[in-house]
């Protein structure tokens, strides 16, 4: 046995560092990494092997961790366990615990697969200290939660043990509008989208639903009931967009009835190709780059355009001539001036 102090979360922890036997282990209920396959499941008698289950189906890089782990015989990062009784709860480190057990019976006669390195933390541990490694290990660790479990942690932490945006910023080293606009989208989906489209595959979704609390225009159109929660999940949900990033130009549709009633009709590429006929840039990056040129320049300030104007900026001055002569050269390429 290895003894260690180390800070967690501020808090001096006294640490064990021990090899476990795989049958005194317990894997979390808590963990967040099952949450979303247990959510859809009909019953809440969640035992072991349930958890078990989760674990390697609801985690896309299961089999290569567990071929890591075997061919490197294995683990070089110890798991993070608080002690129950006879037994230990895994808060850390649960799908390498039933690699371990996987590998365990692969190769009975094999005795390292048998049990399993870990941090012991003390029997009454902090609340604070568990929420702590959690996050560290697995909100930028080497085993990051996808978008939406993360998302889940932050709305747990949030609304469960009141951790406020503050703290969780700290934490995390995200902004407190990355912050809430995670929040608002997990429970934009949790209690809107999931009851409706409960499939697996949806919550790879979650990045629509950012992008829908995160934009600011967006954010205007909902207030103002220009889009319900509603009909945004029902147009996710039938697959009108093809990825995340769609969502970006959604308030440009919104905005033009004839693209808006595209959208419903059809999905959101018909809208694009609607749009385009009144506005390029829905369809094209370099016409976009030009609204956003048009924009600034409408949008000078003052004490810029009046250094350009008394020769201050000469470079300004150089790149705004290339921009006529080009602009200009092309309207007569295409016969629109002479």
């Amino acid at each position: 046995m290895v003894a260690l102090r180390v800070n967690l979360d501020g808090i001096s922890t006294e640490l064990r560092r021990l090899k476990i036997d795989l049958k005194q282990l317990i894997l979390d209920i808590e963990n967040p990494r099952i949450q979303y396959f247990l959510d859809t499941r009909l019953n809440d008698n969640i035992n072991q092997e349930k958890i078990k289950f989760a674990l390697a189906e609801g985690n896309d890089q299961y089999e290569k961790l567990k071929e890591h782990i075997e061919r490197n015989k294995g683990i070089y990062d110890p798991i993070w366990v608080v002690p129950k009784d006879d037994f230990y709860t895994v808060i850390e480190g649960n799908t390498r615990a039933f690699i371990y057990e996987e590998l365990s019976e692969k190769y009975v006669n094999d005795e390292k697969w048998k049990s399993i390195d870990a941090y012991v933390l003390p029997y009454k541990v902090d609340r604070n200290v568990i929420n702590f490694i959690r996050l560290e290990k697995h909100l930028f660790g080497t085993t990051p939660w996808d978008a939406y479990e993360k998302a889940r942690e932050l709305y747990r932490l949030n609304t469960e043990e009141d951790y406020s945006l503050k703290r969780l910023e700290q934490l995390t080293k995200l902004s407190a509008s990355d912050i809430r606009n995670n929040i608002q989208a997990f429970m934009d989906m949790e209690k809107q989208y999931l009851p409706k489209y409960n499939k697996p595959a949806e919550r790879l979704k979650f990045s629509y639903f950012v992008e829908f609390r995160k934009i600011r225009e967006l954010k205007r159109l909902f207030k103002d009931g220009k889009v319900t929660l509603e009909e945004f999940c029902d147009w996710v949900g039938e697959g009108k967009f093809r990825r995340g990033e769609d969502i970006r130009k959604l308030p440009m549709v919104l905005k033009d009835e004839q693209s808006r009633q595209a959208l419903i009709d059809d999905n959101f590429q018909a809208a694009l190709d609607q749009l385009e006929q009144k506005n390029p840039a829905a369809k094209s990056k370099l016409f976009e780059k030009i609204e956003d040129v048009v924009d600034g320049l409408e949008g000078l300030p003052f004490g810029e355009l009046d250094e350009i104007k008394r020769g201050l900026q000469p470079a300004k001055v150089d790149s705004l001539k290339k921009l006529y002569n080009v602009t200009t050269n092309l309207l007569r390429d295409i016969g629109t001036i002479e």
